[in-house]
């Protein structure tokens, strides 16, 4: 499969967004894929001449819809990361995006370059050289499915964390002031110097990190939720500017909790959204 030649799917039904997204990838070896309807996105899936490596979509102007073909999609091409691209910014779809499968949620309006190095990080990692700031895509939902599976046969518990870092008025959003943006990159820096090597922990979206903790306890999750406070207070008291912005977090461990992947990460969101609905008051 890896001599097939490569392939981007865009799934869009604006035109004009499927030609803005398919002309970043102009100086790329790649075949683009527009599709204006789930029917067409089958049709190129089941072709036999390509490899693709992403598919990018909207929601769509019916959400539940686009929650159906990518609920399919994973059910069917379950290896293929999907990036949900979309001007849909209520939390509990961003949840349920994340729960169903979907590799990153991309927020309208985008920045090209942030799309387009979140692209080249997914499907090529040899483009990494093109920038510093290029991250290989991390998939939460196979990573978690392999650490549940050592979980389970090694008899221990592990955690997942989830948290974001919002203000207390909007919903969330990809483009927020540059302050938010340097103290996302501090946060996450802050955090990972004070991680094992068995942890993970990386973003999702724009504001949000997840982090999967094996051998933390359930007994254990106020020493992880007390690090990331100390890490968020650490870079607040470096910039009050960023006194209005505040942390949310939630945790799930199993097998105290004995659910399948997608189920962990549903509960997991829902928790955090009702810990961010109770500090909005």
């Amino acid at each position: 499969m890896s001599d097939l030649e490569e392939g981007i799917i865009i799934l869009d039904e604006v035109s004009m967004m499927r030609h803005r997204i398919s002309g970043l990838l102009n100086d790329y070896k790649f075949r683009v894929y527009e599709a204006v309807s789930d029917v067409e996105l089958y049709n190129i899936l089941a072709e036999e001449d390509v490899n693709i490596r992403l598919i990018l979509m909207d929601l769509g102007y019916d959400v539940n819809k686009g929650f159906e073909i990518l609920a399919k999609i994973k059910e069917k091409k379950p290896y293929i990361p999907i990036f949900i691209v979309t001007s849909h910014n209520k939390r509990l779809d961003f949840i349920r995006a994340m729960a169903e499968g979907a590799t990153d949620y991309i927020l309208k309006p985008f920045e090209d370059e942030l799309l387009l190095e979140k692209i080249l990080s997914t499907v090529r990692t040899k483009y990494k050289i093109m920038s510093d700031n290029i991250n290989i895509s991390f998939n939460i939902h196979n990573y978690l499915n392999a650490e549940l599976k050592k979980a389970k046969k090694g008899n221990y518990e592990i955690t997942l964390f989830m948290c974001t870092l919002f203000e207390v008025e909007g919903e969330i959003r990809n483009i927020i002031e540059s302050k938010y943006l340097v103290a996302l990159e501090r946060f996450y820096d802050n955090m990972k110097a004070h991680l094992w090597e068995t942890d993970v922990f990386e973003r999702y979206g724009s504001q949000t990190f997840i982090g999967v903790f094996p051998y933390c306890t359930a007994k254990n999750v106020d020493k992880l939720q007390k690090k990331s406070i100390d890490c968020f207070r650490e870079i607040v008291k470096e910039d009050k500017g960023l006194a209005d912005l505040e942390i949310a977090m939630a945790t799930i461990t199993y097998p105290v909790e004995n659910m399948e992947e997608k189920e962990l990460l549903l509960a997991l969101g829902m928790r955090m959204n009702r810990v961010v609905e109770g500090m909005k008051g």
